[in-house]
């Protein structure tokens, strides 16, 4: 325990105290990934832990600079100094993630659709994957099971509607993702779309209470064998702004979602999370104020995690 605590220290740039870094969350890395300035989103690990993909602002506030899909890579000292994951045209990019094999890259991104041409957007986020094995793949926007849709015509100024983001997907197949739809169960829900035949996607549809509600539920992350859920609420109780949540998948179906508590959250916004490949570590992405700065740019953090602690 104690020598993971040192190494944990080490790579995230945590203080050199082992306690420090178990007892509440730290900046993820911030002089490796160059998250000073800049807004910064939780990365998506690699299954052996070896490699990160994270979106990354120039500046600050998000809107204002383009956000793109950055890559970088453990050594023995810390991680690398992040590069450019090329893609074929611009578009934001958004919360990245690796299938359980590591051999394709999730994420969301607001490139223009060809096919899309002859609609009236403003901005559409979508859901694409990227093959890793081979470097000349180009991103692939998922074309089965109603997952994307295109943010067109009255709707495509209306609040976060028609825009996928958060993937995750889990070794069955199974993919897990956040939209804003106009038949959905609130402002914000999340979606589930079950593997069908030929490698195509089954309908995605909202997840059921407890996990949606009535108003905004705002992300998800599952892991890869679907027993554990992350996700946030501005709404049910806790420490302030969107607090961090974790459910289990039980014989009923997905547990009520309990908070992380106030280790984790704190009274400004929590959300994006997800674990490290050993579960060990729970990383997410916050805009409290760090190194003096005021609250408000989006940071990655980390801290010690254990599932036992919210298992009942």
């Amino acid at each position: 325990m104690f020598r993971s605590a040192i190494l944990f220290a080490l790579l995230v740039g945590a203080p050199s105290s082992a306690c420090a870094a178990e007892d509440e969350p730290q900046r993820f890395a911030p002089e490796q990934l160059e998250q000073d300035g800049k807004v910064t989103l939780s990365p998506g690990f690699s299954p052996d832990g070896q490699t990160i993909y994270f979106a990354q602002s120039d500046c600050t506030p998000i809107w204002e600079c383009p956000q793109r899909l950055k890559r970088a890579r453990r050594t023995v000292t810390g991680w690398t100094t992040p590069e450019d994951v090329p893609l074929p045209r611009e578009g934001r990019v958004d919360w990245p993630t690796v299938s359980p094999d590591g051999k394709t890259l999730l994420f969301s991104w607001s490139a223009k659709r060809d096919e899309f041409a002859d609609l009236d957007i403003y901005e559409n986020f979508d859901l694409y994957a990227l093959d890793l094995t081979d470097p000349d793949a180009v991103p692939v926007p998922l074309a089965s099971g109603d997952i994307n849709r295109p943010r067109a015509g009255s709707l495509k100024k209306l609040r976060f509607m028609h825009n996928e983001t958060l993937p995750s997907l889990t070794r069955a197949g199974t993919l897990y993702f956040m939209t804003e739809r106009p038949d959905g169960i609130g402002e914000r829900d999340n979606y589930v779309a079950r593997p069908g035949q030929d490698g195509r996607f089954e309908t995605a549809v909202p997840l059921p209470a407890p996990i949606n509600t009535s108003d905004r539920d705002d992300g998800v992350w599952v892991d890869a064998e679907e027993r554990v859920m992350l996700l946030s609420y501005p709404n049910r109780g806790g420490e302030g702004g969107a607090d961090i949540f974790i459910s289990f998948m039980t014989a009923d179906g997905w547990s009520e979602p309990q908070n992380a508590g106030a280790r984790i959250n704190s009274p400004y916004a929590e959300f994006g999370a997800r674990l490290t490949p050993d579960k060990t570590q729970i990383v997410f992405t916050s805009d409290r104020p760090y190194a003096g700065r005021e609250a408000g740019v989006l940071q990655v953090w980390s801290a010690s995690f254990d599932l036992s602690d919210y298992q009942r």
